[in-house]
């Protein structure tokens, strides 16, 4: 019914679309051009729900002032902009580094940020994240931003951008711990991850993660790496994994 009520929604009229699509927050949606923004069109409350409930009982049950969050491949914000909306209700502090590297995607996603008045809340970062520091270059898919994958490149050519490693942007932005982590990038997750655990930065480890497997039925590497490094699954969804870090695994590292 949904999917039925967003195409006569989007039937012969133009965008964008400028709507609320969580409480307080505004955004400005182009759907022909990214997946997300067109799910937001019509049903935003079935937008990505377990993993938004995960982050809102992650938020209510931290001690942490302020809740960190880092948002890999934040496209344009919609989790970001959830943390915000949350933290808002329940009076809670949040800060958010949302990570984007594609040009038109981050202009979308600071559009969303200025419209819903987040702009203290959240800082954008205009690099991509990788096993090591680097350069690359953004394949776009012309029918869903949220898809776009980078190339990895040894050359500063035009157009190209920024790769960091996850601790090297937690140095940039003064971060000493990370209560929830949302990553998808396209592709390069698992390296991320991996350097990220071997990099022995055990105090930077994530309280939870939400990282983007695919659809494939059995356990997917990127699952089995994290537990490996003392999480366990919280839930599979359609395409990503919600997984805690371990009680005794957070004890034992102080």
């Amino acid at each position: 019914m949904t999917s039925l009520l967003r195409r006569f929604c989007l039937r012969k009229r133009q965008e964008p679309f400028d709507i609320s699509v969580f409480p307080t927050i505004g955004a400005r949606l182009f759907p022909s051009t990214n997946r997300c923004e067109k799910r937001l069109v019509a049903g935003p409350q079935f937008f990505d729900l377990p993993e938004r409930q995960a982050l809102t009982a992650a938020l209510q049950g931290s001690r942490s002032d302020p809740f960190i969050f880092l948002d890999l491949g934040a496209n344009v914000g919609f989790y970001s902009l959830w943390v915000v909306a949350q933290a808002r209700q329940s009076g809670q502090v949040v800060r958010v580094v949302a990570v984007e590297p594609d040009r038109e995607t981050r202009r979308r996603l600071e559009f969303n940020i200025s419209a819903s008045g987040a702009e203290e809340d959240i800082t954008v970062q205009a690099c991509g994240i990788g096993a090591m520091s680097g350069r690359a270059n953004m394949t776009c898919d012309a029918r869903n931003r949220g898809a776009n994958t980078i190339a990895l490149t040894a050359d500063d050519v035009a157009g190209s951008f920024e790769v960091v490693p996850l601790e090297e942007l937690c140095r940039r932005n003064a971060i000493e711990r990370i209560d929830a982590l949302k990553i998808d990038i396209e592709g390069h997750d698992y390296a991320a991850l991996e350097a990220f655990f071997a990099s022995g930065m055990t105090e930077l480890y994530p309280e939870m993660i939400i990282a983007e497997v695919g659809r494939k039925k059995g356990t997917p590497p990127l699952i089995r790496l994290c537990n490996e490094n003392g999480y366990k699954l919280l839930k599979r969804t359609q395409l990503n994994a919600i997984l805690t870090r371990s009680r005794t695994q957070a004890e034992s590292n102080g």
